[in-house]
């Protein structure tokens, strides 16, 4: 095992614990207020990845925006997402025609300010969302143990049994094997956690959630992956040690998060 694993060890035996207990433990707010600073830094990290060469009001204006996003979602204020996004579409508009030289990079910069914005701000905050539900507090562990046994399973299973390439492209490292192993370690987790902590929760609905987050997780690394290859970085920062950024530890949730809030939207409809 080399250094980079230790630190990987480490780090997350030193976060992991701590995190579970706040969630576990703390009322919805606690979640509402990583959920707000995961976001902040994710769009630091996002911003200077995506837009290096742009003046210091080019990011610190969508870094606000996104946090006012998540903000109002976090506190179930959804009806007015739509008419905050086309206000912040017209805002990123003006910023960027008056601080851009021409209107191709104006276009090309709101492009990147509103996408980083919906990418982290809009789709982060449906873990607050999955936490005021009912039974929020044990969907919001499932939603990470899903997600974190994917990712370990996706690299072990790669690591010894990958041999056909998924897309070298993007992430010339990940496999077939490795999404099937990201996939079944969903499974079984998810089939695990809700014997135990969500046993009226049926195992065909335990299964179609487990492989709807595998799959996403998965989908979230490639994108992030796709994103740092363009920047030509290897880690998106080094928020934390032996993980790099905070992007790096968010990519898995990114897509998976709303996909099973709505989807427990929909169950909790059709369950009398």
């Amino acid at each position: 095992m080399g250094s980079i694993e230790k630190r990987k060890i480490v780090t997350a035996i030193v976060i992991v614990p701590p995190l579970i207990f706040l969630i576990a433990m703390g009322p919805p707010g606690v979640v509402i207020l990583m959920v707000l600073l995961a976001t902040y830094l994710g769009l630091c990290e996002f911003y200077k990845l995506a837009l290096p060469d742009s003046i210091r009001v080019e990011r610190w204006m969508p870094i606000t925006l996104g946090l006012i996003l998540s903000l109002l979602i976090s506190r179930g204020d959804v009806r007015i997402v739509f008419p905050f996004f086309v206000l912040l579409l017209l805002g990123l508009s003006i910023l960027f025609m008056v601080t851009s030289k021409n209107l191709s990079s104006a276009i090309s910069g709101v492009g990147i300010a509103f996408f980083g914005i919906f990418y982290i701000g809009f789709l982060l905050s449906h873990i607050s969302l999955i936490r005021n539900l009912a039974d929020g507090r044990q969907w919001v562990l499932f939603l990470i143990a899903t997600v974190w046994a994917g990712d370990i399973s996706a690299f072990l299973t790669g690591s010894f049994l990958g041999r056909h390439k998924l897309y070298p492209k993007i992430s010339p490292k990940k496999t077939c094997e490795g999404l099937a192993g990201a996939i079944g370690g969903s499974v079984l987790t998810a089939l695990v956690f809700t014997s135990l902590f969500l046993p009226r929760v049926s195992k065909s609905s335990t299964i179609f959630l487990a492989i709807g987050i595998g799959l996403l997780g998965q989908a979230g690394d490639f994108t992030e992956s796709m994103l740092k290859r363009s920047a030509q970085v290897k880690d998106s920062g080094s928020l934390i040690p032996g993980h790099g950024g905070m992007l790096d530890r968010l990519d898995s949730f990114l897509f998976s998060a709303p996909f099973l809030h709505y989807s427990l939207l929909y169950l909790m409809k059709e369950t009398p």
